[in-house]
């Protein structure tokens, strides 16, 4: 499938040239969370069909964006992941995330919307990633609707888990979607949140203060910059 351009000389042009496609940059957003088998990314995008996703990794791999990556044995599958490109593509795609969210996410979720709790915690791992999490050590858990995953962070580095784990975590967050939404759009703080019952958390008292006091530090400074 060739790809069509708009023959302008402007950034935003030739970046949509390569991203502007339906699916595409939703794509992205599920190889933020780990590398995928093609199989998982036809899971997670439910509705893509199998010859218009085989057509949007290969273009992502020519461009750069994507890689192909052989596993070592036992397992011996070929996952995507981002290269070094596509990971400044996940950066700037966060602003976008949270405008949408701001301006089109103030109403429930549909019956025929699919969400996965991974969704938003991507973001906010890359955001975390090196930064505010450098002291910290503990794996925090996000039950969304009735999605879970987590928020593992090990010396700065920051990861989203989607299996669960026979392991406690160290705090625990029940929300709807609807409230992650209200927060991530700033249209709602996580005082607000938890005075009025939209969130449950639970855990260890100094891991639970550690993530409530993260979530609000950067869910004030990224919607400061919507």
């Amino acid at each position: 499938m060739a790809r069509r351009s708009y023959d302008q000389f402007c950034g935003l042009a030739h970046a949509l040239d390569v991203v502007g496609e339906r699916w595409t940059l939703l794509i992205v957003r599920e190889l933020m969370v780990s590398p995928k088998r093609y199989s998982d990314l036809a899971a997670a995008l439910d509705g893509i069909g199998t010859s218009l996703l085989a057509a949007r990794v290969k273009q992502l791999e020519s461009e750069g964006v994507v890689r192909r990556r052989l596993l070592d044995p036992p397992v011996a599958s070929v996952v995507y992941e981002l290269t070094t490109r596509g990971h400044e593509l996940a950066r700037a795609m966060v602003p976008l995330a949270l405008w949408g969210a701001r301006h089109f996410m103030d109403a429930a979720r549909a019956p025929e919307e699919s969400f996965h709790a991974e969704w938003p915690l991507v973001f906010l791992a890359d955001r975390l990633n090196g930064t505010t999490a450098a002291n910290l050590n503990a794996e925090y858990e996000f039950h969304i609707d009735d999605s879970v995953a987590r928020l593992r962070v090990r010396d700065g580095e920051v990861d989203v888990v989607m299996e669960k784990s026979a392991t406690p975590a160290d705090a625990v967050l029940r929300c709807a979607s609807a409230t992650a939404a209200a927060l991530a759009g700033g249209r709602m703080t996580v005082a607000d949140a938890l005075t009025a019952g939209l969130i449950q958390a639970e855990g260890q008292p100094e891991s639970l203060a550690e993530l409530l006091e993260l979530l609000n530090s950067q869910l004030l400074s990224l919607s400061s910059q919507v």
